[in-house]
């Protein structure tokens, strides 16, 4: 790192800290277990609010030992962000996003442009995401932030930034967070927000209308959110070389010495490097390498508008064809996002209450990438009778049958999901002070991924001249005994770089053949809980929750069938799959105010997941010494079981990945397929986490609030990493390679790797101060991560990860220090907000240098007018200083602590009645 980041980074620690000790915790992330409310009246405090990390809405929120932070509305509105998942980014404590992605712009690798929590860094299926404090169904093991609910409904964003299974169970590991929707809104709401996004503007509409009578009320809300595609090429810091082996134009292993037609030399000349004799050059080489195996570059992969790079130690065609794919990748995925959500109650009686809460989630994205993807699971032979065939000889391709020329192949996913919730509460039985709430919970989550791939049996009968839609061929791809090669409606295709453009169009049908695969994710579950009080201590009255859930998940895979049989030269080998599990569970909560300034809280969970139990339990004390000073701990024990997919499924999915081979000097890496299975025999993941805290007011408006976090994980769940299995064993039974040695796919499964061990301080403050007819907010949170250990698997070393990339660790980006700050300023009907994002850099452990810091800036201005002034315009961006992120290793930047989207300029109207 440079000296002159160095500088910046303690700059800003010091600028940070300085604040810390001047003005008072965050009101981005309101610290809800801060003395704040210590002073208000007795009837707030008896206020039946249930916040996220307790089941009885008795206590306040000054009484409660975890670490919650509140995300209001008023917030959101703010921040200029129009989606639930964007809060991820004004919350310090989170790191990374989407799903393998961990990409805060929901794009990139990720075709369904979804959204995921990640808090501490400790993966997303470490952080439990709830609805109104109930579980969602979710595909690949994480909750889409995206499809929740709009965020016009949203009263308020609850996170509890520690363990909290002894509450909800598995996936509580790391935290919950809780989104929490307006469920009393009387009148009309309507807001518009476009965004412009250089190259990819995008706009979102919502809308919101509720009402009711004393028995029966209803909130229904709606919204619909476009986002244009942002491709590689559009940004600087993506638009650079990466390159792939496996390139059109391509590679050609000859097995025998080319021959011309009548028997001659085969002489090529491309134009730009002379004639070439590519017999006396075969044998030139078989004979130094003592094999009759040959690899050529493509004759014309120098040709200037091929996109062809040679790569090699020695002279072309001497070498290998490579092109850089890079450039075609998405930044962003095009996005169509539609939402609706209702909640309904219905008085029973005066004292029960009916209600329903339903969900509608349609999600379409459109990802565009190069025109075909490598052949990496099988070969692909050019015929010496092919009329394009310069070689005269057999020849195998190795490559992409598309090239950079071609138009963009597209990714599609449709993703639905529908969430219904069904519910009674009310007094139970006439005991006083004793309540029920009993609710079902329906819920479910779709995707189709519809894409192309290359049909090698189909593109093999191209490349033999039957190609073409109307070329007579057999279900078993045999074509029949009336056709002949190249002649009526069978035509030849040729994936040489000379012939890009020239090639019969009849041929494409061919090169890429349709296919689709998804997923679908099922959850089902009945909860009773049982709320009251006990008997009376000096503080006030003992309260205890108790309750039982029982849940069964569900999840299905399906693949064409062409994918189970190996048809496809990229996405390799597939079987579709099903698993469903059920899980029973008895849950506890006690409330203890032993004195008026100090209170306990006891809990604990039992789950029974048939294959393992286990028991988690929880402790938590805040202690008010003063009005003015508050104290806060908890310990616990958490887990997370594994995924359906991890461990009781039967399907076998099929991804690529980059991979070197050992066996091969010259390869600098390339896409293979990498098979994953279950592992039946996987444990949970457990851990160990505390946390201390105090909060302080020394003055009025003046809020400052600190929390030493400590997560002690075993029995970490991951998968293993293929470089290391290729590695291990280059010729062992989990790899395949094709008959001339080149590797082509590996087998991986999943496995309890080792520990993980974090620890840290959540800092906090708020400070308010009226100054004539302004009224001026200064807030600041910042995260400071001291350790971050990981260990690489069952009896391997445990490496400290803190402050890196950690691409080659199980663990994620951990960066020492990440800060918000934000100054804010009212007059009357004018509003004002200056946020600064900065995230310290990490070493990149890919390229053994640095990445550096990155500090962004998010600008607003808010006018409200109108009767009663229900009308609000805003104008503002994100980043509006334009800021590149800093560079990376391979992927150009690191999504999961930058966005290389730029500024994004917005302005939006909101009107209620």
């Amino acid at each position: 790192m440079s000296v002159l980041n160095q500088r910046r980074n303690r700059l800003f620690r010091t600028t940070s800290l300085a604040s810390l000790a001047l003005v008072g915790a965050s009101c981005l992330l309101t610290h809800t277990a801060s003395a704040q409310e210590q002073n208000e009246d007795d009837a707030k405090r008896e206020a039946t609010i249930i916040i996220t990390g307790t089941y009885l809405g008795r206590q306040s929120q000054d009484q409660v030992s975890s670490p919650t932070l509140t995300v209001s509305e008023e917030t959101l509105t703010a921040s200029g962000y129009t989606n639930i998942e964007d809060v991820l980014q004004l919350n310090t404590a989170n790191i990374g996003s989407t799903g393998g992605a961990q990409d805060l712009a929901a794009g990139g690798a990720d075709d369904r442009a979804t959204r995921s929590a990640n808090l501490r860094g400790l993966g997303v299926q470490s952080t439990l995401v709830l609805l109104n404090g109930r579980r969602v169904a979710n595909t690949d093991g994480y909750t889409n932030l995206v499809g929740l609910t709009p965020t016009i409904a949203v009263e308020r964003v609850e996170t509890v930034l520690d363990g909290a299974s002894a509450l909800y169970g598995s996936d509580a590991i790391a935290g919950v967070m809780n989104i929490i929707t307006k469920k009393d809104f009387d009148g009309l709401a309507l807001s518009g927000q476009y965004t412009h996004i250089a190259d990819a503007p995008g706009y979102t509409l919502q809308g919101m209308i509720g009402g009711g009578d004393e028995k029966f009320h209803t909130t229904l809300s709606f919204s619909y959110e476009y986002q244009d595609k942002l491709q590689g090429y559009q940004r600087s810091v993506t638009n650079f070389d990466n390159t792939s082996g496996l390139a059109q134009p391509g590679n050609y292993i000859l097995s025998s010495r080319p021959v011309a037609e009548g028997g001659g030399d085969v002489i090529i000349d491309n134009g730009v490097d002379g004639p070439i004799n590519y017999s006396t050059l075969y044998d030139e080489i078989s004979a130094r390498n003592g094999t009759s195996t040959v690899q050529f570059a493509d004759p014309s992969c120098t040709v200037p508008g091929t996109g062809g790079i040679y790569a090699g130690a020695n002279s072309f065609p001497d070498g290998a064809c490579r092109f850089s794919y890079q450039q075609r990748n998405p930044v962003k995925p095009r996005a169509k996002i539609t939402l609706v959500h209702g909640d309904a109650s219905y008085n029973l009686t005066p004292d029960h209450e009916l209600y329903f809460e339903g969900r509608y989630h349609q999600q379409s994205t459109e990802r565009f990438g190069i025109a075909s993807f490598p052949i990496t699971t099988g070969t692909l032979t050019v015929p010496a009778d092919n009329p394009y065939n310069p070689f005269g000889v057999d020849t195998t391709f190795a490559g992409r049958l598309l090239g950079n020329q071609s138009p963009d192949r597209i990714e599609r996913v449709e993703l639905d999901s529908i969430h219904l919730v069904g519910g009674a509460k009310g007094p139970l039985f006439g005991l006083q002070n004793w309540d029920y709430n009993v609710f079902g919970v329906y819920s479910r989550e779709d995707y189709v991924l519809k894409t192309s791939d290359t049909d090698l049996i189909a593109a093999q009968n191209a490349l033999n001249g039957f190609g073409g839609a109307d070329c007579q061929i057999s279900p078993f791809g045999t074509p029949s005994a009336s056709e002949v090669p190249g002649e009526g409606n069978c035509v030849y295709f040729s994936p040489f770089g000379a012939d890009q453009n020239a090639s019969d169009p009849r041929a494409s049908y061919n090169v890429l053949t349709p296919y689709q695969r998804g997923e679908y994710g099922q959850l089902r579950y009945v909860e009773a809980v049982v709320t009251g009080e006990l008997f009376q201590l000096p503080g006030g009255t003992a309260s205890v929750a108790f309750g039982a859930q029982t849940r069964e998940e569900s999840q299905e895979t399906f693949v064409d069938s062409s994918i189970v049989n190996a048809r496809f030269g990229f996405i390799g080998q597939s079987s579709p799959g099903r698993g469903e599990r059920q899980v029973d569970s008895v849950f506890s909560e006690l409330y203890l105010p032993v004195f008026s300034n100090l209170d306990i809280q006891l809990a604990a969970r039992h789950e029974d997941y048939g294959s393992f139990k286990t028991t988690d339990p929880k402790i938590g004390v805040n202690w008010r010494p003063t009005d003015w000073l508050a104290f806060r701990g908890s310990y616990s024990t958490a887990f997370r079981a594994p995924d359906i997919e991890e461990t009781v499924s039967d399907q076998v999915v099929s991804n690529v990945g980059q991979t070197v081979d050992p066996l091969d000097p010259t390869d600098t890496g390339t896409f293979r397929t990498i098979r994953t299975v279950s592992n039946p025999d996987l444990k949970p993941e457990q851990s160990k986490n505390f946390n201390l805290g105090a909060t302080m007011r020394p003055l009025e408006d003046l809020v400052f609030s600190v929390d030493y976090f400590n997560f002690d994980f075993t029995d970490r769940i991951t998968q293993e990493a293929a470089q290391q299995v290729i590695d291990a064993d280059p010729n062992g039974p989990r790899i395949q390679r094709d008959e001339f040695g080149r590797l082509l796919a590996v087998d991986i499964g999943y496995f309890n790797a080792g520990s993980t061990k974090t620890d840290g301080f959540d800092v906090r403050l708020n400070y308010s101060k009226d100054i004539g007819e302004n009224r001026f907010t200064v807030e600041n949170m910042a995260t400071f991560i001291t350790t971050y250990q990981v260990q690489l698997g069952p009896n391997q070393p445990v490496v400290d990860a803190l402050g890196g990339r950690n691409a080659r660790n199980p663990g994620a980006p951990a960066p020492e220090f990440r800060d918000n700050f934000r100054i804010g300023w009212e007059r009357g009907r004018h509003g004002a907000n200056l946020l600064m994002r900065h995230t310290a850099g990490v070493d990149d452990d890919l390229s053994g240098g640095k990445i550096d810091s990155w500090t962004v800036y998010d600008l607003q201005y808010s006018y409200t007018f109108g009767e009663d002034d229900n009308m609000r315009l805003s104008i503002g961006a994100q980043n509006i200083l334009d800021e590149d992120p800093p560079t990376a290793a391979f992927t150009g930047y690191l999504p999961s602590l930058a966005d290389a989207l730029g500024r994004q300029a917005y302005v939006s109207f909101s009107y209620r009645h």
